[in-house]
């Protein structure tokens, strides 16, 4: 489904009715709010109702059933009435209608026709913000849909260089590049990988800065990139490892965040400058994988004993951390899918949100809250980092092997890299449900960077 301003003709339209008029209208008796209900097919077009939507919620609901609609009517045009909350709607509709068949032969009734939506008084730029975000999550979703034999480091590299092509600024270290920076971790990690790490930077420059004059204000957008993540020598089981091939949902949210703003760069505010950083590696075996017990320098001068090879991502985010901060950086915010416990804790439909500053933290919230995603903020309760600091020969380990408070304990790590106001939001479970990736975290990062300041 694509969004389109105006349709000549719509195989499919939608009216809106009162919850009044539901109750006693006998087409329209017991409709749910975003419920879509077909009331007439005819040869020229058919016909569905709902109630007209009170929230975003409600028309998020109603665009997502009305995408499916119109997928089972194979229709080509649909158009809906006007309502306060129409870039929610669609929004909603454009995401849902989305599927990757990258991999699948042709259906035996040929492929589906490409539903264009238009809805009325959506146009302009609120019209543009929509089909940025909608392009921004179709991006993050084809990257967390790859399979781990077609998106490894230098290909996640690859696509990225994509950005280029709207105006941003991509640079891409490879081995030697981030052994000269000092990331010993990032380097430990894809030690057993034949590919090698990438360290992926994004540049959105600052709007309304002359040239040799730095920006107000720098966002550093943070992204665990494991293209696959076998455990390493503490290996996954079967089950657990099958999936892990999105295990890089936090660099893909934070790609396809910069692939919306891109192209809503106009909006951003005057004097923000935005980077993405995205710490790519594969958690591989191999003869020169790294081992429990090993000891490697991170990139701030932290020796971290590495007790356990799968928690490897808080070891790449740590050294990506560290040079967001040192290049700069006046506030940084990461996303990774990093703990099981954070699933245990608040399932797949709500992120945690840990955060070294209350404005950040509102801020974050308040983008959550704009993009119709969920986050829950959990302490950085500081007595748990003693875990860590304790029974190792050196500074840190990365790891103290008891699953109680792993997230918390995997933000403390974390909060170890920061110079700076920091946010870390965990999306374990939310990258992918099932087998769909979602893009979740890419609305989220839109309206939190494009928020006033």
């Amino acid at each position: 489904m694509q969004l389109t301003d105006r349709l000549d003709a719509a195989d499919l339209t939608l009216a809106f009715v009162t919850q009044d008029a539901a109750l006693s209208g006998r087409l329209t008796r017991g409709l749910k709010p975003g419920e879509v209900r077909l009331i007439r097919r005819g040869e020229t077009g058919d016909e569905a109702l709902a109630l007209a939507p009170t929230g975003a919620a409600e028309a998020r609901d109603l665009g997502a059933a009305l995408s499916r609609l119109a997928g089972e009517l194979r229709a080509t045009g649909v158009q809906v009435p006007a309502t306060t909350y129409a870039a929610a709607l669609a929004g909603a509709a454009l995401a849902a209608g989305w599927q990757d068949r990258r991999y699948k032969g042709e259906p035996k009734d040929g492929p589906a026709p490409r539903a264009h939506l238009a809805v009325e008084g959506l146009a302009g730029e609120d019209a543009a913000r929509v089909r940025a975000l909608a392009a921004g999550v179709g991006f993050a979703r084809e990257l967390v849909s790859a399979p781990a034999n077609v998106l490894n480091p230098a290909t996640l590299a690859r696509e990225a260089r994509g950005l280029e092509r709207l105006g941003l600024d991509v640079d891409v270290w490879d081995g030697d590049d981030i052994t000269a920076r000092g990331m010993g971790l990032l380097m430990a990690v894809a030690a057993g990988s034949a590919t090698g790490p990438r360290l992926i930077r994004v540049t959105l420059p600052a709007r309304g800065v002359t040239a040799g004059v730095l920006p107000r204000h720098v966002i550093a957008l943070v992204g665990k990139g494991i293209t696959f993540d076998t455990g390493g020598y503490s290996i996954k089981p079967a089950a657990g490892m099958y999936g892990m091939k999105g295990d890089m949902g936090g660099a893909a949210a934070v790609l396809g965040a910069m692939r919306a703003l891109g192209e809503l760069r106009a909006h951003l505010p005057e004097g923000v400058e935005v980077r993405a950083y995205v710490a790519a590696a594969e958690n591989m075996v191999g003869p020169d994988a790294m081992r429990p017990g090993d000891i490697f320098r991170a990139a701030n001068g932290l020796n971290v004993e590495v007790t356990n090879t799968d928690a490897e991502g808080r070891l790449v985010l740590g050294d990506a951390l560290t040079v967001a901060c040192d290049e700069g950086a006046t506030e940084v915010v990461d996303l990774a899918t990093l703990t099981g416990a954070k699933v245990t804790a608040l399932g797949s439909d709500i992120a945690a949100l840990f955060s070294s500053d209350a404005a950040l933290t509102a801020r974050i919230q308040a983008g959550a809250e704009a993009a119709g995603e969920f986050v829950w903020e959990l302490p950085l309760h500081q007595p748990y980092l003693k875990a860590f600091q304790k029974a190792t020969i050196a500074d840190l380990k990365n790891s103290d092997l008891v699953p109680a408070g792993g997230s918390i304990k995997a933000a403390l790590f974390l909060q170890q890299f920061v110079t700076r106001p920091w946010a870390h939001i965990d999306i374990a479970g939310n990258a992918m449900q099932g087998e769909a990736a979602t893009g979740w975290g890419v609305g989220t990062l839109v309206e939190y960077v494009l928020a006033p300041r």
